[in-house]
């Protein structure tokens, strides 16, 4: 749905886009995370075609955007910062963006409904909050069910009930098919949304899979367990004798193992064995602290 082949672009001798590479499929959730000035936004608006790379190619649906602007007929797009006429209601911007893509004014209601703007909807966009625009933001992306979503930094400003509400949509859109590319520094979004995951550095892809391989990769295979409070004591030194049990420590209610390899499955046999109570066993999926791992190590050695 969407791909991006080998795309370079440069600023006089600066390379903001070094030979990058990602694709989209049908019904998948892609992440494109990585510190500001990494490359995101030279990589999203060269898809959108508002930049000229100086190499690669870009493909929307099997075409090139630059030559068959059609595509974008099939494709909504969130922009960071969204600037929205402020003299215009958020009903206005809607209407308009309906009548270009072609999409019947019935529909307006029904994504004003879904964004919560009902009440809101004939109220001018210099009177809205930062949250209030990009809901009509996102509203206006949804319009006609696009095929292809992209999404620059989509929940700035907005508060967590319709953040939740957000996930929501975004999850439904694409089990219904639409193909959904993200670029978000709320990794707790990324996280929950992403079925995979780009990390840009300094215009390079230096990781790409899903959650659990770039945690596994960057962190380390760190299991949390939880159990009955008289056990904890007795499952850590049960399991500093095991060789692949690289560290085993207590936290609060939780007793937290670094393997040295991904053994999780022999590891809960044991103890399920020994009669320990397990009441809770799962990776540690700390996006955070694995993303600041992988830029602080690519950050230390020459790309």
């Amino acid at each position: 749905m969407i791909e991006v082949i080998g795309l370079v672009k440069r600023y006089g001798n600066r390379e903001v886009l070094s030979n990058v590479s990602i694709n989209v499929k049908k019904g998948e959730f892609v992440s494109l995370i990585g510190p500001n000035g990494a490359g995101k936004t030279t990589m999203i608006r060269s898809i959108l075609t508002l930049i000229r790379p100086d190499k690669g190619e870009i493909r929307i649906l099997g075409k090139n955007p630059f030559k068959d602007k059609k595509v974008f007929k099939n494709l909504g797009y969130v922009q960071e910062l969204p600037n929205l006429p402020p003299f215009m209601t958020g009903r206005q911007v809607l209407e308009l963006s309906a009548k270009i893509k072609g999409v019947k004014k019935d529909e307006i209601d029904e994504i004003l409904d879904v964004v919560g703007m009902t009440e809101f909807a004939n109220r001018q966009i210099a009177k809205y909050s930062k949250g209030m625009i990009q809901r009509i933001a996102i509203a206006e992306a949804l319009l006609g069910n696009p095929e292809i979503l992209i999404l620059d930094e989509p929940n700035i400003g907005i508060d967590p009930i319709f953040t939740l509400k957000v996930r929501q949509i975004f999850d439904r859109l694409k089990r219904e098919g639409s193909s959904i590319l993200m670029t978000s520094h709320e990794l707790e979004d990324v996280k929950k949304l992403s079925d995979r995951v780009y990390m840009i550095y300094k215009g390079k892809i230096i990781f790409e899979g899903n959650v659990e391989d770039l945690v596994k990769k960057f962190l380390g295979i760190q299991v949390i367990i939880e159990s009955d409070d008289d056990d904890k004591e007795k499952i850590v030194n049960f399991l500093s004798s095991l060789e692949y049990v690289k560290k085993v420590f207590k936290e609060g209610s939780r007793v937290i193992i670094s393997m040295s390899e991904d053994k999780r499955e022999e590891l809960l046999e044991k103890l399920i064995s020994s009669g320990f109570k397990i009441k809770g066993f799962y990776l540690d999926l700390n996006l955070e602290e694995a993303y600041s791992r992988a830029i602080n190590s690519v950050g230390n050695n020459a790309l």
